[in-house]
């Protein structure tokens, strides 16, 4: 279970490090809308990145292990087209959504601050559906499926690949909601530094993410 969770942790970091989830944090939290309207979101957040990686992870263990065991070199290779998936993904990205003039909001993200409880939720959720998530969420998948772990250990390495993924999302409600003044001047400053560099972070742990995955498929070469 160790070596699962060395492999999933880098996984769940390019996760922690996904800047929608975050921004839309920092801009509900800094809008007049309740504090349980930022808890909603991060409960629909980190339901929707466990539940994803669950739904993968099922569906790969219905590989049979010997399978897996027999076929290292497949294992291999699919870890490797996964992590070009994620080298390419950033420049599909960059080329769809030009640059936009600094400080400036996707149209989305200014209608957050009116978003309720219920839709917070259901935003949260929303975002694990990000093709991002759902590739680095299938490379979890295949770590956890690879190792042939029991029921109980695979939720283990499940939970913590949860929690370490939705910190980012967590750790400034808890900030905001243990001192409100205090965090709002960090959370705006950092807010505008997700919006003019937000694009670029993404290219930079897509990639870090994409040649950690293919050092991986290379290894069960």
């Amino acid at each position: 279970m160790t070596e699962a969770i060395g492999q999933i942790l880098p996984l769940a970091i390019a996760v922690a490090l996904s800047t929608v989830p975050i921004l839309a944090t920092i801009l509900i939290l800094l809008s007049d809308a309740k504090p349980i309207v930022s808890i909603a979101l991060l409960v629909g957040w980190a339901v929707g990145v466990a539940s994803v990686l669950t739904l993968f992870t099922i569906g790969i263990g219905l590989i049979p292990a010997s399978f897996l065991r027999r076929n290292d070199s497949a294992v291999g290779i699919f870890r490797m087209v996964l992590g070009c998936v994620l080298l390419v993904y950033p420049v599909i990205v960059w080329r769809r959504h030009p640059p936009r003039p600094p400080s400036e909001l996707p149209h989305w993200m200014s209608t957050l601050g009116k978003i309720n409880a219920w839709g917070a939720l259901g935003f949260g959720i929303a975002l694990a559906l990000r093709p991002k998530n759902v590739i680095l969420s299938v490379a979890g998948a295949v770590v956890i499926g690879d190792a042939s772990l029991r029921e109980g250990d695979a939720a283990i390495v499940i939970a913590i690949f949860t929690l370490v993924g939705v910190s980012t999302v967590a750790a400034p409600i808890i900030g905001y909601l243990a001192a409100p003044e205090k965090t709002r001047k960090p959370l705006n400053a950092t807010r505008t530094w997700l919006v003019n560099h937000g694009e670029i972070l993404m290219v930079v742990v897509s990639l870090m993410a994409g040649v950690v995955i293919i050092g991986s498929g290379i290894a069960k070469l």
